[in-house]
């Protein structure tokens, strides 16, 4: 089941939580997912678009559907890669890129600039 974050808050809160579960369980997003999350909520217009994380017993996955302007697309941590993938509409979407900290800034800008 997926929640709706409605407020920079929300995101900010889930942003924070995924990061500091990185650092004990993902070192290798780490440091991708704020510069990441940046870019996002660049193009993000909380009025018309969505941000979704899914929920389960209660408690926020990593987990993470955007919406912008009509186009769906997911984050999710890969666990056999070790990145984060960028996918079209749902986990099992067609896959756009992967990221992790090895990425360069400008490849993050450039990925989400297609989103």
């Amino acid at each position: 089941m997926a929640r709706k974050l409605t407020t920079n808050q929300e995101i900010d809160a889930f942003i924070a939580k995924v990061i500091g579960e990185a650092h004990h369980h993902g070192g290798n997003v780490e440091h991708v997912i704020q510069p990441l999350s940046d870019e996002v909520r660049q193009r993000l217009n909380l009025k018309l678009d969505k941000v979704e994380v899914y929920e389960r017993n209660g408690n926020l996955a990593r987990t993470c559907w955007v919406t912008l302007q009509g186009s769906r697309y997911v984050f999710t941590y890969n666990y056999k890669t070790k990145q984060i993938d960028l996918r079209d509409h749902s986990i099992h979407g067609a896959w756009r890129f992967s990221f992790d900290n090895a990425t360069p800034f400008p490849d993050i800008q450039r990925e989400v600039g297609k989103l």
